[in-house]
């Protein structure tokens, strides 16, 4: 009878210790590598710094006539979507007639907003949304827009330009793309884009 109870003893203290060293080491992982159970959601951010340059050139035939670069600093974000936006222009007077004549002011000039999203095989896609609007050159060749004038004058009033596009591109790292956007309809020129991605390292 004593020898029984000693064997259930045995057992009974053995099976104790086996899950207290189950627990122990359990708790030891996770202190360990600092991850959460199997319930939780948190990861890595993976986020790759990149630069996107933009030039818009506009050509007479194979005369350049204007080349104008914007570059935007942007992220390749797998948790958010980031969107870079350049800004860049003036006002312009323009005559206004009638009753209420007088002057108002025109933004004249470039706006570009741009997102970029990592792709397969180092490979990013990169969305542009760009807007470029300017003078109508004159016969002179100069921009052809009035100054102030008085109520009872005729001022030239001027044409203004308007370009709009919307880009998806696939590029990787140090590669660039150019394509013919537009062909002006009253002059003849070609508007060209010129986008190039860098990865800032």
């Amino acid at each position: 009878m004593k020898i029984l109870k000693n064997l259930v003893f045995i057992a009974v203290f053995g099976l104790l210790a086996t899950q207290a060293n189950g627990q122990g080491s359990k708790g030891a992982d996770n202190s360990r590598d600092g991850s959460p159970d199997a319930k939780g959601t948190a990861t890595a951010k993976n986020i790759v710094p990149l630069k996107v340059t933009v030039v818009f050139t506009e050509y007479d035939g194979e005369k350049k006539l204007s080349s104008l670069p914007y570059a935007l600093f942007v992220k390749a974000d797998e948790n958010a979507r980031f969107v870079g936006r350049v800004r860049m222009g003036v006002k312009v007077p323009i005559w206004t007639g009638g009753k209420d004549a007088g002057v108002q002011y025109q933004d004249i000039g470039s706006n570009l907003d741009c997102s970029v999203e990592a792709a397969e095989n180092g490979k990013y896609i990169v969305d542009l949304s760009l807007e470029r609007s300017s003078v109508y050159p004159s016969s002179g060749g100069k921009s052809d827009y009035p100054e102030a004038s008085k109520s009872d004058d005729q001022p030239r009033q001027p044409l203004l330009r308007a370009f709009r596009a919307n880009l998806a591109l696939m590029l990787r790292d140090g590669q660039t793309e150019q394509n013919t956007i537009a062909t002006d309809p009253l002059n003849g020129h070609v508007i060209k884009i010129e986008v190039t991605l860098n990865v800032v390292k």
